[in-house]
C-alpha cells in the first residue's frame, strides 16, 4: 500500500469510517431512492400489529386483497415496532433501521477482510470500497429486510471463519474435549434470518454448501458438526413454521399459493430463462416499480473476479478463495431455486464479490504497484458513480406530496389512495387501490365498496389512467382495472366533488420508467351522496 498515506491509515480505525458513512447518509436518507409503496406496506403492517397488540394481524389497508398471517418476517416487524415507539411513524424511522444495519454490515465486512488479508490498511480500503458502492448505499436506505439479511450473513460468515475455520485444533481434539457448540451458535446466528425474510434460505445456502464441501471432500468437518449446524437451522425453521400454523391453520396452502404467483414453483427450465432475464434487467436497469441503480460495472467486475477466482482454484490451494467462490455460487443457486428474482436481493452478491477481489489482490507485490492502481481505479469509479447517481436520482418531493394532501384531507379521514400516502394517515384510515381488483369476487360494486368502508376522500393518481390505457401491460400493479374502471369514473363524475388538484413528478406514478418523465397529476375528490338514487350518503 505504498501510494496510500500509511501514517494516516494507521491512525484511522474502522469505526471512524463507519461513523462517517452513517453521518453522510443521514443527509439524504429520505431522498434516495424515492419512497416505495412496499416500504409503507411493511411499516404499515408493523403499526397494525403494534396498535392491535396482535402479531397475527394483517394489513389494515387491505380489506379485499387476500392476506394470510405468518411469522417468516415477524422479527422485522418487532424491530420496526421498537423504532416506532422510540421515534415516530415516518419514513425516516424505518430507513434509519436499514442504515444502521448497513453500518454494522460494514463492520463485519471489515472484520472478515482482516481475517482474509491480515492487513489493517487493506481491510480499511475494503471497507471504503463497499461503502462507496451505489447498490450498498441504496440497500442501506430502503426500508426493507435485504440489508438486515446482509448483516446476518456477514456476521455468520465472520463467526465461521473466526471461530471454526481458524480454530481447526478444536476439530483435531479428542472426542472428550470436542464441542459442537460453535456449530450450533453459527446455526442460531444464521437461523435468526428466518424471522426477517424468506430469502433467509438464499443467505444460508453458502454456509450449507461450505459445510457440505468440507464433509464430502476435505473431511475436515465431521458428521456431527454438519448435523449440529444443519439441525439448528432446521429446528429454527420448523419453529417459525409452527408459529405460522398458530396464526393460520392453512399456512402451507396459503403461502404456497402466494409463492406460485411469484414463480417459486415454475419448472427449472423456466427458472433458468428467468435467471438470465434477472441479470439482464439489472444490467440494463429494467424494472417495474423498483428503482435499480446503475450497476453495469459491478456486475461485469464481479463476473471477471469470479472467473479469476475459479482459475486460481485450479492453480493454487487457497481455502478462503474456495469458500468465497462457493458462497458466491451458492447465492446464485439460491436465486435459481427460489425463482422469485426480486431485484433488491442482488445486494447479497456484493460483499462476496468485493471479498473475492480483496483476496485475489492481497499478495500482489509487483514493482509497478498493480495492487494500488487497481484499488485507486475501483474506488474512483465507485465513488464517482455513487455521487453522480445520488445527485441525479434523489427525489426531494415526498414531503411536499404529503403536505399537498394534508391541506384538504384530515389525517383520520377514510380514504382510497395509493399506499405511498400511508405515512400521512392514521392507522386504518387508508384503503389501497389493490383491493379493487377483488370487487367482483366479493360481490361489491365500486359504489358499495366506498359506502362499506365509509370512504370520504378519493386521492386519484394519474397513473390509474395510464395503467388502464396501457392494459394489460401494467396489470401487475393493481390487478385488472377493466372490470371496475368505467364504474369508478362514473362514480367520481357523479358522486364526488373535486377539491384539489396538484402535480408531482414522482409519487403519482409508480412505474419507474415513467417516474420523473413529467409532472404527474393527483386529484383529490370528496365523496358526496347521490341525490337521485340515494345509494350513498356519508356525513362529515
Amino acid at each position: 500500500m505504498n501510494t496510500f498515506p500509511k501514517n494516516i491509515l494507521n491512525k484511522i480505525k474502522s469505526w471512524h469510517l463507519i461513523l462517517i458513512y452513517l453521518i453522510i447518509n443521514l443527509f439524504f436518507l429520505n431522498n434516495f431512492p424515492f419512497i416505495h409503496s412496499d416500504e409503507a406496506w411493511l411499516s404499515g403492517l408493523s403499526r397494525q400489529i403494534m396498535q392491535t397488540n396482535n402479531p397475527a394481524a394483517t394489513e389494515a389497508f387491505f380489506d379485499l386483497l387476500p392476506r394470510s398471517p405468518h411469522t417468516i418476517k415477524i422479527l422485522f416487524h418487532f424491530l420496526q415496532i421498537i423504532f416506532i415507539k422510540i421515534m415516530a411513524y415516518q419514513i425516516f424511522t424505518f430507513r434509519l433501521i436499514s442504515l444502521l444495519a448497513g453500518s454494522l454490515s460494514l463492520f463485519f465486512f471489515y472484520k472478515i477482510s482482516i481475517l482474509i488479508t491480515d492487513s489493517k490498511n487493506l481491510s480499511l480500503v475494503a471497507l471504503i470500497i463497499l461503502s462507496l458502492d451505489i447498490h450498498f448505499i441504496y440497500s442501506s436506505h430502503l426500508a426493507r429486510q435485504e440489508i438486515i439479511l446482509v448483516l446476518i450473513f456477514l456476521a455468520a460468515f465472520y463467526y465461521y471463519l473466526k471461530k471454526i475455520e481458524y480454530n481447526q485444533e478444536i476439530y483435531g481434539a479428542s472426542k472428550k474435549e470436542y464441542s459442537i457448540k460453535k456449530d450450533i451458535y453459527l446455526g442460531l446466528i444464521l437461523g435468526s434470518s428466518i424471522g426477517f425474510h424468506p430469502n433467509a434460505f438464499i443467505i444460508s445456502l453458502p454456509l450449507i454448501m461450505i459445510y457440505s464441501w468440507k464433509l464430502i471432500f476435505s473431511r475436515e468437518t465431521k458428521f456431527k458438526n454438519y448435523l449440529s449446524f444443519g439441525s439448528t437451522l432446521a429446528i429454527i425453521a420448523f419453529f417459525f413454521v409452527y408459529l405460522s400454523f398458530q396464526f393460520d391453520p392453512n399456512f402451507i396452502s396459503h403461502y404456497s399459493s402466494y409463492g406460485a404467483q411469484l414463480g417459486v414453483f415454475d419448472s427449472m427450465l423456466l427458472k433458468l430463462e428467468n435467471f438470465k432475464d434477472f441479470y439482464l434487467k439489472l444490467f440494463y436497469q429494467i424494472s417495474g416499480t423498483y428503482y435499480i441503480p446503475p450497476i453495469k460495472f459491478q456486475l461485469l467486475f464481479f463476473a471477471a473476479t469470479a472467473l479469476l477466482s475459479l482459475i486460481k482454484l485450479f492453480l493454487k490451494k487457497d481455502d478462503l478463495n474456495l469458500y468465497l467462490f462457493i458462497s458466491l455460487t451458492a447465492i446464485n443457486l439460491g436465486y435459481l431455486i427460489i425463482g422469485r428474482y426480486n431485484q433488491t436481493s442482488i445486494i447479497f452478491i456484493f460483499p462476496l464479490g468485493y471479498l473475492l477481489f480483496i483476496n485475489l489482490i492481497k499478495n500482489i507485490n509487483f514493482k509497478f504497484k498493480l495492487k494500488e492502481i487497481l484499488i485507486l481505479l475501483l474506488i474512483s469509479f465507485l465513488g464517482l458513480n455513487s455521487i453522480f447517481t445520488i445527485i441525479k436520482d434523489s427525489h426531494y418531493n415526498y414531503q411536499d406530496y404529503l403536505n399537498q394532501i394534508a391541506e384538504v384531507v384530515p389525517q383520520d379521514s377514510r380514504v382510497l389512495a395509493n399506499l405511498n400516502t400511508d405515512y400521512y394517515f392514521e392507522n386504518e384510515s387508508l384503503f389501497d387501490y389493490r383491493n379493487l381488483a377483488y370487487l367482483e369476487e366479493n360481490n361489491l360494486s365500486f359504489a358499495n365498496y366506498i359506502k362499506k368502508n365509509q370512504i370520504k376522500y378519493i386521492i386519484y393518481p394519474e397513473e390509474m389512467d395510464y395503467i388502464y390505457n396501457s392494459r394489460p401491460s401494467w396489470n401487475i400493479l393493481y390487478g385488472n382495472l377493466y372490470p371496475y374502471y368505467e364504474e369508478m369514473q362514473k362514480f367520481i363524475a357523479q358522486r364526488t366533488v373535486l377539491i384539489k388538484e396538484f402535480t408531482n413528478s414522482t409519487y403519482p406514478m409508480r412505474i419507474v420508467s415513467k417516474t420523473g418523465a413529467k409532472n404527474w397529476s393527483v386529484k383529490i375528490y370528496k365523496v358526496n351522496y347521490a341525490a337521485e338514487t340515494g345509494v350513498l350518503q356519508i356525513d362529515d
